[in-house]
């Protein structure tokens, strides 16, 4: 590329997702330039859907974005099953392109540009970088300060720039029709999805089945005897989609190009809660950009949600390497005070264990029970 470009802004956001929309979003209400670029502004992204439903008050997203909130999860172990009341903790179950679409309008309503295109490179020219974005009738130069991707599991920005791919999960789902639930249903064990979980969600009008795939393991041949345990004689199409694997000291930024979201790994291990923890992301990265301080980006999400990712990690290794393990999870929920206990760390309210502690409290029980 030769310096000359078409445009020219603070902040270039490759990625029209939650996690790209609401650094947008925040940078214009700021008062700081910024171009958010979508590939496809039509599409609909494979997602359970599930957002704790607290997102909507701290980041002031309009109540109708949520198509049902749930209140109670139920969980399923090769022994035991328990319903739970997550009631002080809601999700919302949200539509992916309905609820991406409105929050690229609300950032281009703040100020935001908005473009459909697809990134192709970009080359570091000074203190800035000149990158190529292809739109359906030309190819745009676009001049920035700030890079950021926040293109996904498969995205192109770090790929290019960084040299390096998001550690991920292949999962299995299908969205049937006309089958609606008010409930979520999680199925851990061999059985349904070995090392990892299954899933039963409401998706609109529509029921949305899954579960991860874990390499080396016969997940892939489970999921239609799965399939056919919750939903009998249906031909919907099962289709896959990779969940981003959080890894411990994964890539932030370098020379003012930042990862964002789940082109970042930013999913809580074990849950794989995705939307909820990429716009909490972006939130920190607006300040760190705001302040002019690249490092607070690090630094601020350590602080926040480090342990919390750790705890989780060390937690999907201890009850879903064996359905032994599993089946204690599950009966550790059948108790109502220890349940409540138990969704203190995953609603954040509680100070998440370390590996140690963690194994100390887990011997005691064990123990005991």
């Amino acid at each position: 590329m030769n310096n000359q470009y078409e445009l020219s802004t603070k902040c270039l956001i490759i990625g029209g997702g939650p996690a790209g929309s609401t650094l947008a979003r925040k940078l214009s209400k700021n008062s700081i330039e910024n171009i958010l670029v979508e590939k496809n502004l039509n599409y609909d992204k494979p997602c359970g859907g599930g957002v704790k439903s607290i997102v909507f008050e701290e980041f002031d997203l309009p109540k109708e974005f949520e198509n049902k909130k749930i209140n109670i999860c139920k969980l399923h172990s090769p022994k035991y099953s328990v319903k739970v009341d997550i009631s002080n903790t809601p999700i919302s179950i949200v539509l992916r392109q309905e609820f991406d679409k409105k929050n690229r309008e609300l950032a281009k309503e703040a100020g935001t540009i908005l473009i459909e295109g697809r990134y192709k490179k970009a080359e570091k020219t000074g203190n800035y970088y000149l990158v190529k974005i292809e739109t359906k009738n030309k190819t745009l130069i676009i001049k920035t300060e700030y890079l950021i991707g926040a293109d996904g599991v498969k995205s192109s920005v770090r790929k290019d720039l960084f040299n390096s791919t998001v550690n991920a999960i292949l999962t299995n789902y299908c969205n049937i029709p006309n089958k609606d639930i008010d409930f979520c249903e999680f199925y851990f064990g061999k059985n349904y999805a070995p090392n990892e979980y299954a899933w039963v969600f409401p998706h609109g009008n529509k029921l949305s089945i899954g579960a991860g795939l874990k390499e080396g393991t016969n997940a892939k041949k489970l999921f239609p005897i799965f399939k056919k345990k919750i939903i009998k004689n249906d031909e919907t199409k099962v289709n896959g989609f990779f969940i981003p694997i959080w890894e411990k000291d994964d890539i932030f930024f370098k020379n003012n190009v930042f990862l964002l979201g789940d082109a970042a790994g930013q999913v809580l291990p074990f849950t794989y809660e995705g939307i909820y923890y990429a716009i909490k992301s972006a939130d920190i990265l607006a300040n760190a950009i705001i302040k002019e301080d690249p490092y607070f980006y690090e630094k601020e999400w350590n602080k926040k949600f480090r342990k919390r990712f750790d705890f989780f990690k060390t937690m999907q290794k201890i009850f879903l390497s064996f359905d032994f393990m599993t089946n204690k999870l599950i009966k550790f929920f059948q108790n109502k005070k220890l349940q409540r206990r138990g969704l203190a760390y995953w609603e954040g309210t509680a100070k998440p264990l370390t590996s140690g502690q963690a194994a100390l409290k887990l011997f005691k029980y064990l123990f005991k029970n």
